[in-house]
């Protein structure tokens, strides 16, 4: 597929995608290591084998994701959180250019999601992340900038997003709460 911008071609974008949890069957039987190699799906022929180094990419993956020593365990035998890793590894192993992330943090526990936060931080620093989440708390310490959507898109070049732009936008009071170092949003009570 070609894309153009005022009549220009512009250059293909790789991309990664981490699914939100719920929507994988964690009935399949699939391998920790298959999952992840499935991700480079795209880089070989249809009928070819994969090559030393496909494997060589998610052996890496798999350390960096901390799952070694998990390569062989089906997904359905996962903690959320070590499903989210190996679903990460799946979208990074093709070094893609951009990795967009829905809701991410769904299914996991609190203790995980600060070194999940920790881990797309580092990811970043490589390749851009477009992050997908209804937590506004957590995206506010975690983001550079937000979009926000409801009905239409508002582009916030930071992550300071006025209270009463949100009770403008979002159709409902917004009380915020300042907690530690993990900010919380309340919503108050509303009919809408």
């Amino acid at each position: 597929m070609r894309f153009y911008k005022d009549g220009c071609e512009v250059p293909e974008i790789t991309m990664g995608y981490l699914p939100q949890y719920n929507s994988i069957d964690r009935k399949f039987p699939i391998s920790v290591y298959e999952v992840v190699l499935s991700g480079l799906s795209k880089q070989k022929a249809l009928l070819s084998r994969y090559t030393a180094k496909h494997h060589e990419q998610v052996r890496r993956i798999l350390a960096r994701m901390g799952l070694e020593g998990l390569e062989h365990r089906a997904i359905g035998e996962l903690s959320g959180g070590q499903l989210q890793r190996a679903l990460l590894g799946r979208a990074l192993v093709s070094n893609p250019e951009v990795v967009i992330l829905d809701e991410p943090d769904t299914y996991i526990d609190k203790r995980f999601e600060a070194k999940l936060y920790s881990l797309l931080e580092e990811i970043n620093r490589e390749r851009a992340i477009v992050l997908v989440s209804h937590d506004i708390g957590t995206v506010l310490k975690n983001v550079k900038t937000i979009a926000c959507v409801n009905e239409t898109v508002h582009y916030h070049p930071h992550t300071e997003v006025p209270t009463e732009w949100l009770e403008e936008h979002f159709g409902c009071p917004i009380e915020m709460l300042g907690h530690g170092t993990f900010p919380h949003r309340v919503l108050k009570c509303h009919h809408n």
